[in-house]
């Protein structure tokens, strides 16, 4: 592996982690929607599982990946263990994309 693959693997897994922080932080556990640059983040827990998920999966997943030697029982569960990692992570991307805005303007009322 790459010095260059190594470094970005870190800022990637970094950079989702701290935002998964910011997330958590900023909405008091995710009680509330936080403000961040400007705009409003709803269903800040879910953003923030999202953002570890992609955070391990990339950057864990880069960083590990030639620990193991190829096609051995480690490689195998590592490559799997990513995989579900980043369709978790893609999943909830997808939740939170594709959520009702009249359902959370009807938590807002209360």
């Amino acid at each position: 592996m790459e010095p260059v693959d190594v470094v970005l693997a870190v800022v990637c897994a970094a950079a989702n982690l701290a935002m998964a922080t910011v997330l958590l932080v900023r909405s008091r556990g995710g009680v509330a929607a936080p403000r961040i640059f400007g705009r409003p983040q709803p269903l800040p827990r879910l953003r923030a599982a999202m953002h570890v998920c992609l955070g391990l999966g990339l950057g864990g997943g880069l960083l590990v990946k030639d620990v193991f030697p190829p096609d051995s029982t480690g490689d195998a569960v590592v490559f799997h263990v990513v995989r579900i990692l980043l369709v978790a992570g893609f999943v909830t991307a997808l939740l939170g994309a594709f959520r009702d805005p009249r359902s959370l303007s009807g938590k807002a009322a209360r």
